[in-house]
Order: C-alpha cells, then structure tokens, then sequence
C-alpha cells in the first residue's frame, strides 16, 4: 500500500503587501490550494492590505520588515551608475537573506516560492543559507522595455542557476528571460475563483451614456493618457460616453496622477472623465461600465484585468503585445490596438460604440473564453503538481550525494556575484 505524502511546507515571499496585481494573483492562488497537499506560509517585507486578506483566508502570515533604504530603491534606478552604491547596501541585504533562511528552518519549510522580483533576490539567497529548493515566479517581462538593461541582463543570467525551476504567469514573460531548453519552467496562467465570477454575473448597470473604463494602478506605461487623449478625440466629434479611470498610485507614483489631472484639464474635458482612485471591489465596479479598455503602453506580462473584463461579460479592446495576445483572438474574444496608438484606441471606441451588436458578441465569446480557461482550479493543481516535483526531485538529488544538489552550488557564486555587483540598486525591483 503506498504511504500518502504529507502536505509539503512552501514558504511564500513578497516584497510588497500592496494589492497590485501579482499579489492579488498570489492571495487567489494561495486560498484555493489543496491544505492536504500544501501547508501555505508567507512571510512579506512590508505592512499592508495584503496582511488582512491572507490573514482572513486562514493562511499563516508574517511581516518580516525589510529596511526602507533597500525597500524603496524602483526599477527606473537600476542603471550602471547604482552598481557603485552595491557594497553599502550588502550587509543589509544579507542580513534580510539570513533573517528569512532562520525562518525557514524553525518552521520546517522545505521550499521556497518568490512572488517578485525584489523576492527573487533575497529569497534565492535564503535558500542558498538554508540548502532549500527555491522557485521564482516572475510576473514581469524581463526586456529594456521594462527595466534598465543591466538589471535585465542579470535577470535573465541569473534565472539560469538561482532558482531551480522558474515559473511564468504567461509565454510571452518566459520568453523574455531567454532561459536554455534545458532549465525547468512552466508558465501557470492567473486564475479567478467561482465566487469572483458570480460577482461579475450580477445585474449590469444600464447606463444613459455610454461608460468606458480603465482599471489599473496609475503608473505612466499603464496607459491611463492613452485613454485620456482618446476620449478627447472622440468627444471632439460629439461622441456622447463617460471616461471612468479606476486606480490609484501605489509605488510612488503621486506625480502621474496630477500630470493626468492637469492634461484633462488642459483638454477641457473634465466633466467627462472620472478619477475614481482605488476601489476595493473590482466586479461592482466593472459593472457599471460598457467597455473596458486596456491601454498599457509596453506589452503587458498577463493582463489580469483583461480577464476580469471578459469575465463581466464586457467587450474589452487591450494592447497587442505580451500575455495579452494569449487571452484575446483579435475580432472574436475582443479587440486588439497597438501599444500606444491614441487614433486607433479612439477608433476601435469608436467602432463599439457605433455597433452594440457586435461589442455583445466579443463580450459573450470572450467570456465563454475567459471562464473555460482561466479558473483558479487551473492554476492551483497545476502548481500543487509543481512543487511536488520539485520537491522529491531535491530530495532525491540530495539522496545521492552528500553535497548540495548542482543548483545551490551555482547559486553560491551567483549569489557572491549579485551582492558585490548588484545588491546595492539591481536586487531591489519595483
């Protein structure tokens, strides 16, 4: 008779405890893994909302504090010139490494999942100290589009030999990182839960005019003016909609908001767009809207709220680029624009707009599209297989020799490489 395994012990990291997408990605797949299969820690670099919410799902969390002069160093600072500040930031950064590999071990962890590229760092680094498997999962494109191109190299170099398997949220992200053939990878898509799809089941709002709307954080690739100089356009020529952007500036980003203030305003067309800042519940708020537009301005890693919008039963128009092409076929699930092209943004609105028949079709296909395969059940099983296999391969390496398996050496000189060269700016990603 075979002995039933016990529940493997992952540790989770994250360097934010904000509600942004990858964490909102993180609370949904954590609540829906299989407790007989996986006992789920997480310990997080920060206070926040995303504490409450793991804590609410029943799920052991602690905050582990990392020091603000490391905490708040953002990507757009990753250049050459951040290398020679690397050896005034190591003992800090090894220290926050040790402190979570101690945690590890006196809480019988047995592997180690990075949610973040900040995480992926430190927590390569622990598991280095405390001879544990560790898996990155990388939610963002690893290309000079969105980080400096040192800190991409080093990215891509070191997913080679740090982790040792590197888990994607689409094939557009994995292929960014250009790993050989040969390094273990799966891409696991973001899942949503039956109880978020009955809330986008709810009755729409039916609105005098027309709603389009953009949910996102505020940041300035997001697209938040794309949208804006869109809409001027079309009610330029008497088009009659509302413009409701949902979101808030979550990374330090206060002046994007203002810019965007103030470029409605130059436009004069305040009384037709809306800033309507965070908002906690993200289906009523889809609801209230017509057309969802997705406007980020690089290729988007997923597209999470491209799903939430089919999912609510709205046609959606996002850009053509990244993972946003592995959830939308142009013309039958919804439609695609170029990154960054205001006329064709405007003219796809506009499209809609003029044709109610057709937005119904995209919305009813993509959502039929996006709740056949984007389902939290998806994405929990697979990564419950996951780290089952790469826990008894591991093991069984460590069977067969008494010294560390090949990746934990490669990642004791990765790791020496990293800190001289890298931790003082490279290893801390927004």
């Amino acid at each position: 008779m075979k002995t039933k395994k016990k529940p493997v012990r992952v540790l989770y990291l994250d360097h934010t405890a904000q509600l942004s997408g990858g964490e909102i990605a993180l609370l949904r797949l954590i609540s829906n893994l299989d407790r007989s299969l996986v006992e789920p820690v997480v310990v997080l670099a920060e206070e926040g909302p995303l504490v409450a919410r793991l804590r609410a799902q029943r799920i052991e969390t602690h905050v582990v504090l990392l020091t603000e002069k490391i905490h708040q160093v953002r990507k757009d600072e990753l250049t050459y010139k951040g290398w020679v500040k690397a050896l005034g930031n190591v003992p800090l950064f090894w220290h926050y490494a040790q402190t979570v590999a101690t945690f590890a071990r006196q809480n019988s962890i047995e592997l180690i999942y990075t949610n973040s590229l900040k995480s992926d760092f430190y927590g390569a680094l622990a598991g280095l100290q405390a001879r544990l498997p560790v898996i990155w999962h990388v939610r963002d494109r690893i290309e000079s589009s969105y980080l400096p191109k040192p800190a991409t190299a080093l990215v891509r170099l070191f997913a080679q030999w740090l982790p040792v398997c590197v888990v994607a949220n689409s094939h557009a992200t994995l292929e960014t990182l250009q790993l050989p053939s040969t390094k273990p990878s799966e891409v696991v898509y973001s899942g949503f839960t039956p109880e978020f799809c009955a809330c986008c089941q709810e009755p729409r709002a039916q609105n005098e005019r027309p709603q389009v709307g953009l949910v996102g954080r505020i940041a300035s690739w997001k697209g938040q003016e794309i949208l804006i100089r869109a809409a001027a356009q079309l009610l330029s020529r008497g088009t009659q909609a509302h413009f409701r952007i949902i979101g808030a500036p979550l990374f330090g980003e206060d002046e994007e908001l203002e810019r965007l203030k103030h470029l409605v305003g130059e436009l004069g067309i305040e009384s037709h767009v809306s800033f309507l800042g965070f908002q906690p519940d993200i289906p009523q708020q889809l609801l209230q809207l017509d057309i969802l537009v997705h406007a980020s301005t690089t290729p988007e890693p997923f597209g999470q709220v491209v799903v939430e919008g089919m999912l609510a039963g709205l046609p959606v128009i996002a850009t053509d680029g990244g993972g946003v092409r592995e959830i939308i076929t142009h013309g039958q699930t919804g439609l695609l624009v170029p990154c960054g092209d205001v006329d064709a943004l405007a003219q796809s609105l506009q499209r809609l707009l003029d044709s109610p028949a057709e937005a119904a079709e995209l919305a009813a296909k993509g959502r039929a599209h996006a709740q056949q395969t984007f389902t939290i059940a998806h994405s929990a099983r697979a990564s419950e297989q996951l780290y089952r296999r790469v826990l008894d391969h591991w093991q069984a390496a460590a069977q067969k020799t008494a010294t560390p398996p090949r990746q934990l050496i490669y990642a004791g000189w990765a790791a020496v490489v990293v800190v001289l060269f890298a931790l003082g700016e490279l290893q801390i990603f927004q």
